[in-house]
């Protein structure tokens, strides 16, 4: 690698600069709410150890509290094949 190439100073990024803390915190949040990302406390993070398990707990809560509807069952019956 080129001298020229060294990084190890590095130039700070002037935008992030001129924003200051408090701006990258504003970015920071607004890009997390877009996204649909929430913040687990600590204490649950133990119990939580994935999405996969989140979403189901939280099903599981939806349900006993009545606002998820229970899946609908097929409405068709099948007809069995009479024999000719």
């Amino acid at each position: 690698m080129r001298k020229e190439y060294e990084l190890k100073g590095g130039r700070p990024n002037p935008y992030a600069k001129r924003i200051g803390a408090e701006g990258h915190a504003a970015v920071l949040e607004r890009f997390l709410r877009s996204e649909h990302f929430v913040k687990v406390d600590d204490d649950l993070i133990a119990a939580f150890p994935d999405d996969e398990t989140v979403n189901e707990t939280l099903r599981l809560a939806l349900k006993l509290k009545g606002v998820l509807a229970k899946p609908k069952r097929s409405t068709t019956k099948s007809r069995s094949k009479k024999s000719a």
